[in-house]
């Protein structure tokens, strides 16, 4: 075999095997409406990132509720949860959200966004055991300073909506230091819904004003599984008439559906 076909070769090998993702922007205003914010996309089938605003999409902010995702897979990880439904009791203690005010498990806290539930979990953990996995997984800035219970709360702990996509990429593909159960187990409790091959995650996080308890900043992170492929996504909005992260994923699922990645009636 000649040298320069074998050059050849090794070239269309490695030039496959390394092609560079694409990246592309994508006015979505329309969708997002009064509201201003940044939208994040890792679209695989294409390795193609999309994205709304992207001089926003490395700006980092706390991950607020958005954390839940990972101190879940922390939780199982290190035993402190033994599964979904690994369940704490309720303190007595009246909360202003009326889903908290009861015994949670993990599936429930995760769902209700339940604060108290993942505190306790954040103190059975333990600072030390968080300042040795959390710098592996490389989640934003990795500050935990803030201290153990309140780290991601609008606090010392930031990410950006990049890295936001890139850590849900890395947990699809199994590329996270967790047990792949603990990653079934999470990837299932961050589940919306299934519309026949088609499966929706998410989950929501929210930064408020402590003086007038009104939402300042709203996340809405997740996927979706299709039989074409796997849709990374992750939507902030930091200004406009509540701005949470039940309007995040109202705005998310607007843009999904305008990808046509959702079906319209999600």
């Amino acid at each position: 075999m000649k040298p320069t076909y074998i050059l050849y070769l090794l070239v269309l090998l490695f030039g496959r095997a390394f092609a560079a993702e694409t990246s592309v922007e994508r006015d979505l205003s329309a969708e997002f409406g009064s509201y201003s914010g940044v939208f994040v996309l890792y679209d695989e089938p294409q390795q193609r990132w999309l994205r709304y605003q992207p001089e926003q999409s490395q700006t980092r902010t706390s991950p607020c509720s958005t954390f839940k995702v990972l101190n879940s897979l922390i939780a199982l990880e290190t035993g402190v949860a033994s599964g979904a439904d690994f369940t704490l009791p309720w303190d007595g203690t009246r909360r202003s959200i009326e889903t908290w005010n009861q015994d949670q498990t993990l599936r429930s806290a995760f769902s209700a966004s339940c604060v108290w539930y993942y505190q306790a979990l954040a103190t059975r953990i333990g600072l030390e055991r968080y300042q040795q996995i959390i710098p592996k997984v490389g989640y934003g800035n990795n500050d935990l300073t803030g201290g153990v219970t309140q780290f991601w709360l609008q606090s010392s702990l930031t990410i950006s909506p990049d890295e936001q996509v890139e850590f849900l990429r890395r947990l699809h593909t199994r590329k996270l230091p967790f047990a792949a159960k603990h990653v079934d187990t999470v990837l299932d409790i961050m589940t919306l819904s299934r519309t026949g091959e088609t499966v929706f995650r998410g989950k929501t996080g929210s930064a408020f004003d402590a003086k007038r308890n009104v939402p300042t900043l709203g996340w809405f992170i997740g996927s979706v599984t299709t039989p074409s492929g796997l849709y990374l996504f992750a939507t902030r909005i930091t200004s406009g008439e509540n701005p949470s992260g039940i309007t995040a994923r109202k705005i998310t699922e607007s843009i999904l559906s305008t990808l046509n990645i959702l079906p319209k009636h999600e």
